[in-house]
């Protein structure tokens, strides 16, 4: 009896076994069919992104990523990553952009893989070269060179890589090497048929660039034949972009017009913003060469607008701090101006000095020749004469140092200052922020507060730029009317501002965001005699966040008044949170608060405050 259990038992163990192995096997199988699919899949969305840099197709390679991710494909999942970069970057999402060239260049170096990381570079050189950021891309370019050498002698790769270092010298104005760089590739004929109507295409623009339209044409022309009816959109449009150019250069201004106009149909989107720029200001330059003024004009203002629009978008994107490093450069320029000019008006006293010794020599040996006596007196006159010329002198020579060390000191505060709203910027916080931070002693804490001006947007749409910057003007005007006299008020970008408040208690401070909130709403905000209501949110966060203790740095503490600026704007407006301290029985690290910072709110482990409860409760 117990044998025939024993056969039993072990006849369903092995049926079970057998069941569980195939499961396996199947689910083996499965991944490593989806492992082979996705390079085709890959494929298939790059020349869908190429063709057409539609967004619709975010989600589709958003997917592509995290099935290559969850097969472990991690080449297919850097590729995914950096056509989204590409997106985003042609839409002007630069931070956002070089998050996923990162994220990418990370897979990259993890696989060593010397092709995905020259991928890799070429689009971090695309982004610097948006950004104008020549220097960087160089750097990018000398890695990329490092790394051609582990790649076999002929590599389609170069031709890609020599695309882009003549695009850096055309940027750059280095027209001729940008050409060199150009014929010695497109004379190779060994890349494929979208790069080399790239290169072609490149090459078109240089010409045009020099003048030699002529030339240009027949580029055009050989494009044409060679990829007739097969462009992509974008493709298509630098094409008539290049044309436009051509007949504006060769004097055939209306077929110059037309090209344009019919291009023109086409870059009605932000991933077009540059081709729409070129192609107005080509229909602005053909209408005023056949004197129609009125067009000429109204496309000229659509140029300015377009630009304007483009820098923006750079601006937007976290690039502000090179912007103030710009201007301060500029201002360091100019006080080595002034150094050289003081310097020039010391070497011409030097030369007075000399002229007037000189002279007084001279006088000496006439003097001389006449009488001893007179020649002494004389010289006592001209000893007399000289200290005061000295003294004059020696007085021009302190009041230009006076006036040198004011200019210094005026040069000092406009690199401080942000231009419309007279508050300091972020190069004076980068600057001054440990004085405004508890040094050592604890006991006292500064609060860092995050306000933003509710839906600035559509003031900017309703009323106009000019009035947006009225309203930054007076917004700023009730700040300092409202908060200390130590308190600083630094402009963070936009309509964002950051306000310091050192040695003051949660408690106060929480008293002078609500006295802000409730002045900036009863605020008569006026421009082109109409008043705009306007009201801010508020998000603030104490250093340090518990007493006695270092947890978060500075910066850190702005990331969590940025989360609880965050909460008001999402709690409806009009509203200031404040995160003002942790239990202090619950050991945190500042990682772990900035990453879980609404759990922690939510179980009462992070302490926060608001104006109004239904925000907190509604975590």
């Amino acid at each position: 009896m117990s044998k025939c259990f024993q056969t039993f038992f072990a006849l369903l163990f092995f049926f079970y076994g057998f069941e569980a192995l195939s499961k396996s096997t199947s689910t083996t199988k499965l991944q490593t069919k989806r492992f082979a699919e996705l390079p085709a899949k890959l494929e298939i969305y790059k020349k869908a992104v190429l063709a057409t840099y539609d967004l619709k197709l975010l989600p589709n390679l958003k997917s592509l990523e995290q099935e290559a991710q969850a097969v472990d494909n991690k080449s297919v999942q850097a590729e995914a990553l950096l056509l989204v970069a590409l997106l985003k970057h042609r839409y002007g999402d630069y931070r956002e952009s070089l998050t996923l060239n990162q994220a990418a260049l990370d897979i990259a170096m993890e696989l060593q893989d010397p092709g995905l990381l020259i991928k890799v570079y070429l689009s971090i050189v695309g982004l610097e070269v948006s950004l104008e950021r020549f220097k960087q891309a160089n750097e990018k370019m000398q890695k990329i060179d490092l790394l051609m050498a582990q790649l076999p002698a002929v590599s389609r790769l170069k031709a890609k890589i020599n695309l882009w270092k003549s695009r850096i010298y055309f940027h750059q104005g280095s027209y001729l090497q940008a050409l060199y760089v150009l014929d010695s590739e497109i004379n190779k004929s060994n890349a494929n048929k979208d790069v080399f109507v790239e290169l072609l295409i490149e090459k078109a623009k240089v010409k045009l660039r020099l003048g030699e339209h002529i030339e240009a044409q027949d580029l055009l022309v050989q494009i044409a034949h060679y990829n007739i009816g097969n462009q992509y959109q974008y493709t298509q449009l630098i094409i008539k972009v290049l044309q436009a150019k051509v007949y504006l250069q060769a004097g055939l201004f209306v077929k110059a017009i037309l090209t344009a106009q019919d291009a023109l149909k086409s870059t009605f989107h932000t991933r077009f913003l540059e081709q729409q720029a070129e192609l107005q200001h080509t229909l602005a330059s053909s209408f005023a060469q056949i004197q129609d003024y009125q067009w000429a004009h109204l496309y000229l203002k659509r140029f300015a607008f377009t630009q304007k629009a483009l820098d923006l978008q750079k601006r937007n994107n976290k690039l502000l701090q090179l912007e103030a490093k710009f201007d301060f450069e500029q201002q360091k320029q100019q006080l080595t101006l002034l150094e050289k000019e003081n310097a020039i008006k010391q070497q011409q006293i030097m030369q007075q000095k000399q002229a007037i010794e000189n002279t007084a020599l001279t006088q000496q040996r006439i003097i001389l020749i006449v009488v001893l006596l007179f020649t002494f007196l004389f010289f006592m006159y001209w000893r007399w004469q000289s200290k005061r010329t000295l003294n004059i002198l020696e007085q021009q020579v302190a009041e230009r140092t006076q006036e040198l060390a004011l200019r210094n000191k005026q040069l000092q505060t406009l690199s401080y200052t942000d231009s419309l709203t007279t508050s300091f910027n972020r190069h004076f916080l980068f600057t001054h922020i440990d004085e405004y931070l508890p040094q050592g002693n604890f006991s006292e804490s500064t609060i860092m507060c995050l306000i933003d001006i509710d839906n600035f947007k559509q003031i900017n749409d309703s009323y106009g730029h000019s009035a947006g910057d009225v309203v930054l003007k007076s917004f700023v005007k009730v700040l300092k009317s409202t908060i200390r006299q130590n308190d600083v008020v630094i402009r963070w970008g936009g309509e964002e501002f950051l306000l310091i408040m050192p040695n003051i208690s949660r408690k106060a401070a929480a008293e002078i965001l609500e006295r802000i909130r409730v002045n900036i709403e009863e605020y008569d905000f006026t421009a082109n005699n109409e008043r705009i209501s306007v009201t801010a949110s508020f998000g603030f966060t104490p250093i340090p966040l518990v007493h006695d203790k270092s947890i978060l740095d500075w910066e850190q503490t702005i990331e969590l008044a940025d989360f609880c600026l965050y909460l008001a704007k999402n709690g409806g407006r009009n509203a200031w949170v404040g995160a003002t301290g942790l239990v202090d029985h619950e050991p945190f690290d500042a990682k772990s608060i900035l990453r879980d910072t609404r759990a922690l709110i939510t179980q009462r482990k992070l302490k926060a405050i608001s104006n109004r409860e239904d925000i907190i409760k509604s975590l």
